[in-house]
Order: C-alpha cells, then sequence, then structure tokens
C-alpha cells in the first residue's frame, strides 16, 4: 500500500503533493537492518527467563518548510514560505552571515557555514553566523516545523551566489581579466593573468580602494537575498523504525533489545548533525512510549509535579539505533534537502507498542494507551488471562 518512488512526485487524496522518496526501500531496510526473520525464530523457540520478544515497525511522513499557501489553506495567516540571508565578506578575508532564523541546538552554526562554503570556498573557521536577532537580520518568523535547512539555507546559497558574481567582477578589475574568463575556486578568484584571494579583494575593496578602477561595480561585499522553493507545498522526510523488545509478562518490564531507524531527509549536509536530533527524537520517543504521563488525582491535582514523578529515559534505557540514510534528493529545493527536525521522536511510541503487542499477542493481551507502563501490562495480562484478547485502558 505504500507510494512506490517511481509514482513520485505524488498528490494524495488530501491534495499533499509529496516531493520525493522510495517508502518501500525504508521499510525493506528497516526489516533486514533488526533481521526479522531472526526474530520469528527466536520468537518460535522461546525465552529460557519467561520473557517475550516482539518487533514492532512504525513508518511516518513529516511535511516540512511548509510554504505560506500551505498554512493559508488551514486559516493561519502570516507565515512566510521563505526566507532570507544578509552575507558580508569582511576586510580580514573572512565571511559574515545573519539570518533570523534561531539555532538552539539543531547545529546551524555548522550546515550554515557548510553551505556557504559550498558556494565561496571560504574555510568554516572564517566564517560567523549571526542568527535570531531581527534588530541585526532580515526579518524571519523564526526556527519551526523542520524549516531552517530548507529555508534558511536556501537563503544562504542565494546571498552567496550573489556575493560570488560581486566578488568575480571586483577580482576581474584587479586581474585585468574580462569577468567572463575569471572562476571562483576554494576561495580564489582564477583569471588568465594569474589568481587572487578573497581576503585580497576584500582587503582592497574596503582598505585600497584606489587601487580599482573607477568603473568597479559600488555595490560592495555585503549582500541580502531571500529564498523560496520551486514549490510551496513544502519537503516530506521519511522513516521506517523499528523496535525489538523483551516483556516480561509477570513484572511488565521492557527491554529495548534492538532499534533500528531507516530515513530520508534528501541530501543530508552534515549527516552527523541530522544523526544527532534523530537520537535526541528517539530518546524523546522512548520517553512517550514507555515513561512520560501526567496524571490527576479525583479532585484535580497534579500527581507527576516533579522529576521524582514524572519519569524520564535515561541513557540505560535509551537503545544505540543502527540508522540508515537513503537521501531522496527534494527536486524543489537548493540542494535537494528536506527538514527532518522532528523525525526521530515520531515513530517511536507505535514502534515500541507495536513490539509489546506483537510479543504479548501468544497470550492475547494488547495495549493502546501510553505510556506502555508495567502496569498496564500486567493489567492487560491479568484481563487476558492467556486465552482471550484484553486491553489496557487506564
Amino acid at each position: 500500500s505504500l507510494v512506490r518512488p517511481e509514482q513520485m512526485p505524488f498528490n494524495n487524496i488530501t491534495n499533499k503533493h509529496f516531493d520525493s522518496g522510495d517508502y518501500p526501500e525504508s521499510l525493506r531496510q528497516a526489516i533486514e537492518a533488526v533481521d526479522l526473520a531472526a526474530i520469528r525464530r527466536r520468537q518460535k523457540r522461546g525465552e529460557t527467563d519467561g520473557r517475550q520478544i516482539g518487533v514492532g515497525f512504525a513508518m511516518y511522513s513529516e511535511q516540512g518548510a511548509h510554504g505560506t499557501t500551505v498554512y493559508a489553506s488551514w486559516g493561519i495567516p502570516m507565515v512566510p514560505g521563505h526566507e532570507q540571508c544578509s552575507a558580508r565578506l569582511t576586510p580580514d578575508g573572512g565571511l559574515e552571515l545573519r539570518i533570523g532564523a534561531h539555532s538552539h541546538g539543531q547545529g546551524l552554526e555548522t550546515t550554515l557555514a557548510q553551505v556557504a562554503h559550498e558556494v565561496l570556498g571560504i574555510k568554516l573557521e572564517q566564517i560567523r553566523l549571526i542568527h535570531g536577532d531581527t534588530a541585526l537580520t532580515p526579518y524571519s518568523t523564526g526556527t519551526w516545523g523542520s524549516r531552517s535547512m530548507v529555508m534558511s539555507g536556501g537563503a544562504v546559497a542565494c546571498a552567496c551566489d550573489e556575493l560570488a558574481r560581486r566578488v568575480l567582477r571586483i577580482g576581474a578589475n584587479l586581474l585585468q581579466c574580462p569577468v567572463e574568463t575569471v572562476s571562483l575556486k576554494d576561495g580564489t578568484v582564477h583569471g588568465t593573468s594569474g589568481t587572487i584571494k578573497l581576503a585580497e579583494i576584500a582587503r582592497t575593496w574596503y582598505l585600497k580602494p584606489q587601487d580599482l578602477d573607477s568603473g568597479v561595480d559600488p555595490a560592495g561585499l555585503e549582500v541580502t537575498a531571500g529564498y523560496k522553493p520551486e514549490k510551496d507545498s513544502g519537503t516530506f522526510s521519511y522513516a521506517t523504525h523499528a523496535a525489538v523488545i523483551a516483556v516480561d509478562p509477570l513484572t511488565g518490564e521492557v527491554e529495548l533489545l534492538d532499534y533500528a531507524i531507516a530515513e530520508d531527509g534528501g541530501v543530508l549536509v552534515n549527516p552527523m548533525i541530522v544523526e544527532g536530533q534523530t537520537l535526541g527524537g528517539l530518546a524523546q520517543g522512548v520517553g512517550t512510549a514507555l515513561f512520560e504521563e501526567m496524571t490527576y488525582s479525583t479532585d484535580g491535582q497534579p500527581q507527576a509535579s516533579t522529576l521524582s514523578d514524572y519519569l524520564l529515559p535515561g541513557p540505560t534505557e535509551v537503545p544505540d539505533p543502527k540508522i540508515i540514510h537513503l537521501e531522496t534528493p527534494s527536486p524543489y529545493t537548493r540542494f535537494g534537502v528536506k527538514g527532518i527536525g522532528e523525525g526521530g521522536c515520531i515513530a517511536p511510541p507505535g514502534a515500541i507498542t507495536n513490539a509489546i503487542n506483537d510479543a504479548l499477542r501468544t497470550i492475547g493481551a494488547e495495549l493502546s494507551v501510553l505510556p506502555v507502563t508495567p502496569r498496564r501490562i500486567v493489567e492487560a495480562v491479568s484481563v487476558a488471562d492467556g486465552t482471550s484478547p484484553g486491553k489496557a485502558t487506564t
């Protein structure tokens, strides 16, 4: 029932426009990563300690970098499907980027610098990002909706494109070459008569303007540019999560034995940062599935008002997952990137709950309420009594 890659881009019945992807391959990769056949053989053998083994899968598709028309159709005004960036080549040959989106753990300081490096060739350590302060940056609605790499990354690329054009004109002037004969590579302008580094071009522009011809373009080495994807429908990242668990029917204790994620976030500018976000999301998803719950007494008093009562997963509860990247480029965005900020936390509750239910299916127990706590598991097993289906609903 999954949309096949040859059907992409795909419009579904609710008018969602899926840009690209290979959803069946994501499922195949996750099945292979946890070795589903071996798990089924293990289930037939049984466990010597009385625990039950289960495997569960969950797939999701996350729309990110939504366009203006998407939010307008939902009745949400004032949401622009575009972003702006200011870029300035500084007198020492460094680069200053200013964006309104804010980085609070996503690693934009690194990934946006990588985008600028790709266009201009300036070393990463020479690139400075000013972000999140619209008194200093172009206006922005901020960081949300898995949009920063698509929108801000595209804006950085566009600003650096224009800056590169200006650098080439000034470089051609200094090298006394026709502008159509010069090129920019690795932070250096190459011409028929020689080469000149961006740092020297910047120093000349700011500190030695007398060395430039009077007809040089006065636009300078600071630009502001905007970016909007080719289509306003957003990007669609997706993944299959596979969880392997062991559950003790007597105590309700659940142990995560294995976990695999086969995800597609388009072209990854920095795979390590994407994996960091995925790991953080997985930890959050484990908490949703097994631990975190706000309960109230009959008179409305919260019963989880401190971290002693509101349980969170620790290092021993969060698995070390196998992460497989598919990287199907989006045809509508700069570099083929997609938003993937929330992907790690969407699927774990479904995958883990499905795995628990798979483990308990021979008993006839089924759970559908989160979190799947030991108490709920024991209650469901008690209701099933080993013969008939039952559900824990509290």
